[in-house]
């Protein structure tokens, strides 16, 4: 089962490590994990900032393509309301979010990382991507809402539109990344760039957050709230089915 891992680091700095190697794909029920343990983080008084990190070789590679394809309605239903919900929830988050990205960061594993108020990435060979599209998988209202705001527009037309895969290197240049470091070094340096920005004034920086990110806030709370959500009606179909199984055949 996809695990999460807590830890508090000194300061007040909690440490949320994806637990679920080599890949850490999402499903339903890490998605929900991750949005209740950010719940409990936001509501407790010593926590002052966080970072997002995993283990193994990737960051997260988004959704199993293994498994996903063979959802039935509900249970494609509940992925779109836990992939709102959890993205929503780290995107809104009120105070300062890190994320160490340690490797391969594709399709929802990379909005977990544009969740994030200041991403450190690792300068070894990685994908970085927005694949959705090649999987014939269309965007929920959260993703697509945080990407389109996260992204610069040449960014978001290479990256969502005609799915491209980047390099760390590229990503930095883009500005999708904040700042690029050795493996040895990313998660001291996350946690050094959340103490930092755990020194900002608190209420001033979750009422600056709130009201930066209100339009896409806005859209993603009434997708929690079932309104203005495509994906629940309609989600995957063949198309997906067939160009996820092509991805797969490819990566064998």
């Amino acid at each position: 089962m996809p695990t999460l891992k807590l830890a508090i680091a000194k300061d007040g700095i909690a440490v949320v490590t994806l637990a679920h190697p080599p890949m850490n794909a999402m499903d339903a029920p890490l998605l929900e994990k991750l949005t209740s343990l950010f719940e409990g983080l936001a509501a407790d008084p010593a926590v002052r900032a966080a970072v997002i990190a995993a283990e193994g070789p990737a960051f997260s590679a988004g959704l199993n393509l293994k498994t996903v394809p063979d959802l039935d309605r509900p249970e494609q239903r509940r992925l779109v309301e836990a992939l709102n919900a959890s993205f929503g929830t780290l995107y809104g988050w009120p105070k300062p979010l890190v994320a160490a990205v340690n490797g391969h960061a594709i399709a929802g594993g990379l909005i977990l990382g544009l969740c994030a108020d200041w991403r450190v990435v690792a300068d070894v060979p990685m994908q970085i991507s927005l694949a959705e599209v090649r999987v014939g998988v269309t965007y929920p209202v959260a993703p697509l809402q945080i990407a389109r705001a996260e992204l610069a527009p040449s960014a978001a037309r290479r990256l969502i539109l005609l799915g491209e895969t980047i390099d760390a290197a590229t990503a930095e240049r883009l500005a999708i990344m904040d700042e690029r470091v050795s493996s040895e070094a990313l998660l001291a340096r996350a946690i050094v760039q959340a103490e930092r920005h755990a020194g900002l004034p608190p209420q001033a920086f979750a009422t600056t957050k709130r009201e930066l990110r209100a339009a896409e806030l806005e859209r993603i709370g009434a997708a929690r709230a079932g309104q203005g959500e495509p994906r629940l009606a309609s989600w995957l179909g063949e198309e997906m089915r067939r160009a996820s199984a092509a991805v797969l055949r490819g990566a064998a």
